[in-house]
């Protein structure tokens, strides 16, 4: 623009001094294009209008299309407009999407680019930024959309026959003909009397109605529930695998609920981490959800582990006390940490005395796990650890020690 503005003062000085009337109409000229060039760009940039459509939430290494929809809702054509959007570099290199176009009038164009989803995480899509100018390139006007958008990338999840855990030590009791405890309030139906079945449990009436003995059913009392809890305490993880085990756990954890919720079985999940929605960095750990099913259960435990981060508060010993007050007896606890501290053996073998159904998975074990193996062997718990990526996709979980 400077360069312009002094190339026409210089023109106007010449026109002046040297009397050609060339020299003012070319003045003029060029001076009117500037000025119509400066008006039509304002009057059609304000005409125009952008949005971003993706998917919202998508799993692990889908690569969805990001599309951008411009529309130019006046009369007048936008002679060139640059397009420049901002990503994180976790999801896309070069961390931007960049275009240059022309609309006319009444023009509508989408554009379209991918995006590669192979780290999980809370993203913030944008700002989108336009920019548009005159033809002469003396004025440019910059259109910024920083509307809010945010892209969920929900953890890896591996089929649990890849995990290579036996589902009988892992998730308890599946579901069974014979109801140990049952709770008399509670009454889930009729049935055929067999013989064995108490006399204090026939309906009468019912028998009476349909011609043969109708035993009532009860639910039961003890619950075959499985909460997965997932250890991100900083102090749980060696300095050097601290990022490669955290990740590890989120997966396990993920592809334990997937495992259960397929298998028609309630799932919940309990972390000590940090939620960056939940507020500041000393906000507390997350609650606690509830053992439920179906895939209303999978979706919000997926969403908080896609955005979940490590947390320097309360250890797992303090999470776990905390949060199995809330479960009922003989639920099924699958506990997920790093490195298996001292200290956490008396917990579970407190879970285990209240009749809990406890299993210890390690995402980041020491040389010596073979003996934290033996040892909660002695509690009766069961203990497995994942050392790298391939334990996970080989199914090459072990018991007891390295490979």
């Amino acid at each position: 623009m400077s360069g312009l503005v002094t190339f026409l003062l210089v023109l106007l000085a010449m026109a002046a001094l040297l009397r050609v009337d060339f020299y003012f109409y070319l003045f003029y000229l060029l001076a009117g294009l500037v000025v119509l060039g400066r008006l039509w760009a304002q009057h059609a940039a304000r005409a125009v209008a952008c949005g971003r459509e993706h998917p919202g939430r998508v799993f692990w290494g889908e690569r969805p299309l990001v599309r951008l929809t411009l529309h130019n809702r006046g009369l007048l054509p936008v002679l060139w407009l640059q397009v420049h959007d901002s990503l994180p570099i976790q999801l896309r290199s070069p961390n931007f999407y960049q275009q240059v176009l022309s609309l006319g009038p009444r023009q509508r164009v989408t554009l379209t680019y991918p995006l590669d989803c192979r780290r999980r995480g809370y993203y913030s899509l944008g700002p989108l930024a336009l920019q548009s100018g005159d033809p002469l390139g003396t004025t440019r006007i910059d259109l910024t959309d920083a509307t809010p958008d945010t892209l969920v990338v929900y953890p890896r999840i591996i089929p649990l026959a890849g995990l290579g855990l036996p589902s009988r030590t892992l998730y308890g009791s599946l579901p069974s003909k014979q109801r140990i405890f049952e709770d008399p309030a509670r009454v889930m139906g009729m049935r055929d009397y067999a013989p064995g079945d108490s006399l204090r449990h026939i309906a009468w009436k019912a028998s009476a109605a349909c011609g043969r003995l109708q035993v009532r059913r009860h639910e039961p009392t003890v619950a075959l529930d499985t909460t997965i809890f997932l250890d991100l305490h900083r102090a749980s993880y060696s300095p050097l695998r601290l990022w490669v085990a955290t990740e590890l756990a989120i997966v396990a954890a993920a592809s334990v609920a997937n495992w259960l919720v397929e298998h028609r079985q309630a799932v919940g999940l309990a972390t000590n981490g940090h939620d960056p929605l939940a507020g500041g960095s000393d906000a507390p750990y997350p609650p606690a959800m509830p053992p439920r099913k179906g895939r209303q259960a999978l979706i919000p435990i997926l969403e908080l582990l896609a955005r979940i981060e490590m947390a320097e508060g309360a250890g797992l010993p303090a999470l776990l006390r905390r949060e199995t007050r809330r479960l009922a007896w003989g639920s099924t606890l699958v506990v997920i940490t790093g490195r298996v501290a001292d200290e956490l053996f008396p917990a579970l073998l407190a879970l285990r005395r209240s009749g809990f159904v406890v299993t210890l998975i390690s995402v980041d074990p020491s040389a010596q796990f073979q003996a934290i193996h033996r040892r909660a062997a002695q509690i009766g718990v069961p203990a497995f650890e994942v050392w790298e990526d391939s334990d996970l996709e080989r199914g090459t979980l072990a018991a007891g020690g390295h490979r």
